[in-house]
């Protein structure tokens, strides 16, 4: 079955995508100084980054260390249209997680940029070819514009071939994701472009009927929202995506929604909260539509939100194993405290946690998932892949429920991480760092568990991390062991509680519902 209409290929969707309206505004790059860039422009960019690849570039994945905006976009773009698997490298996860993905995948090659080169500093990763993509671009600046001018002219199933554009993708590998793992090795989510272009046509069926106009590209590409919802959507026929190359200048992205029509903001609620205290109605009051997701929406922020903007705020769900989206509430289809209703061809089931025995419709239980936008398995992990995948259905980390009308609730994570800020935080690696430090600096016993971390929930970041400890630690010196591990911000716990004991079960495990209860006393 085609996932996109007739097109089974990325590459071939965005050919026609852009060729179809090549004169219409596709781009506004925010951070560029709100330079528009046409459909056929980027198109011509894209094939003649394309060919350039494909003479120099023989590896079949290629890494890309870039931010949301114009460089980005094609750099994607033209990795997509010469068959090869964009890697979209994770630039504040530290050198460690991002040398694991180069090492994973094989990369080689890096597409970048000077100002990220120079902002990543010491923390980039070594690869044998590092290529400056403004340097690419202008060399191959004459034959981008021949290729625009075609695409003015021509079809996108004549320019296809042409161009020597793949029109067969299906169970290809189509993008690469990194997502953390609880043992500190990230773990890569294959996506083929039947995956990505599935949750497209999903998407479009959701959000299709209400003509958005424009969206806010803000997201970093290598989040799954900005890697298929920012990025592919736009450049497969969907609305103008307007682009800044940070979510963290609550500031500048008022002025830019503002300044520029921006109609549909997708974030995440910590994002939303800032940029609502700074940027105020004045700018975001002609928002159309705000879904938020990665972390849970408080019910204070919606109404806050709709209160002070006169905007409302839908809730959404979706995993990058997803592609990512897999449920969201719009207009005329919503229910407070739930995600929304599942996506078009989605399939939702509940089960017990470790039997897998299926529950009856509406009891609350391990989610599962089933759809052509659920992924194939982890990057060389056959082993972690059998653990999530069974007969096409994905095993996630959630407990939720339907209910009678079909409406989708989260009711808590079973794995141990934490969503601060929208970003995956696992408690398992920060702890490991804290226990290393206090058997080093002799604060703890070889053998002995005496440190613990677990989250609250958190009204401004979601949820916050606590240090458990029986151990005589002192949580500045705690704290500054972190930072000098190099653990990402967001990583590093700010409050710390001492307790008797470490909670754990008579297995001898965790007990991770009391050490939460602990936590919130």
């Amino acid at each position: 079955m085609k996932a996109f209409g007739r097109v089974d290929s990325l590459a071939q969707a965005c050919v026609e995508g852009l060729a179809q309206e090549s004169t219409r505004w596709v781009l506004v790059d925010a951070g560029m100084g709100g330079r528009k860039i046409k459909a056929g422009i980027l198109l011509g960019a894209g094939l003649a980054l394309s060919r350039r690849l494909q003479r120099e570039v023989p590896e079949s994945r290629v890494g890309l260390l870039l931010p949301p905006g114009a460089g980005g976009t094609i750099a994607n773009l033209g990795c997509v249209l010469a068959g090869k698997t964009p890697v979209n490298l994770n630039f504040t996860s530290g050198r460690a997680a991002a040398e694991s993905a180069v090492r994973q995948t094989g990369l080689k090659t890096v597409i970048t940029a000077k100002a990220m080169e120079e902002k990543v500093g010491e923390h980039f990763p070594r690869v044998e070819r590092k290529l400056d993509l403004a340097s690419l671009l202008q060399e191959e600046k004459k034959k981008a514009v021949l290729w625009s001018l075609l695409a003015v002219m021509l079809p996108g199933s004549w320019l296809s071939i042409l161009a020597g554009v793949a029109k067969e993708g299906g169970d290809r590998e189509a993008g690469l994701l990194f997502t953390s793992g609880s043992t500190g090795e990230p773990k890569g989510v294959v996506l083929t472009h039947r995956n990505i272009l599935s949750n497209l046509a999903q998407i479009r069926g959701v959000l299709g009927k209400h003509n958005i106009v424009s969206l806010l590209g803000c997201l970093p590409l290598f989040h799954s929202f900005g890697f298929t919802v920012t990025l592919w959507w736009p450049l497969t026929g969907g609305p103008k995506v307007v682009t800044y190359p940070s979510p963290l200048d609550p500031h500048a992205l008022g002025e830019v929604i503002s300044g520029h029509g921006v109609e549909l903001l997708v974030t995440t609620p910590t994002f939303l909260r800032a940029l609502m205290r700074r940027a105020g109605k004045e700018k975001l009051g002609r928002l159309r539509m705000v879904v938020t997701g990665a972390e849970k929406l408080p019910a204070s922020l919606r109404e806050e939100f709709a209160e002070k903007i006169g905007v409302k705020v839908y809730e959404g769900y979706g995993m990058t194993e997803a592609s990512p989206v897999v449920s969201v509430n719009v207009p005329g289809a919503e229910r407070s405290g739930s995600v929304g209703k599942p996506v078009g061809g989605m399939e939702v089931r509940t089960v017990e946690e470790n039997s897998r025995k299926v529950l009856p419709a509406g009891e609350a239980g391990i989610l599962e998932f089933r759809g052509p936008n659920i992924f194939p398995g982890y990057l060389g992990r056959p082993d972690l892949t059998e653990k999530v995948l069974q007969e096409g259905w994905y095993h996630s980390a959630d407990y939720g429920r339907l209910d009678g009308e079909g409406f989708l609730f989260i009711e808590g994570r079973r794995a141990r991480f934490s969503k601060i800020g929208g970003e995956m935080v696992p408690h398992g690696l920060v702890e490991e760092e804290l226990v290393k430090w206090c058997r080093k600096t002799g604060r703890a016993n070889e053998g002995a568990l005496e440190v613990m971390v677990t989250a609250v929930e958190d009204e401004k970041k979601g949820e916050s991390l606590v240090v458990l400890h029986a151990a005589d630690l002192d949580p500045a010196e705690a704290e500054k062991a972190l930072r000098d591990a190099e653990l990402p911000n967001l990583w590093i716990p700010r409050k710390f509680k001492r307790v008797e004991k470490i909670p754990l079960l008579a297995s001898g495990k965790l007990d991770l519902a009391a050490a939460r209860k602990l936590a919130q006393s």
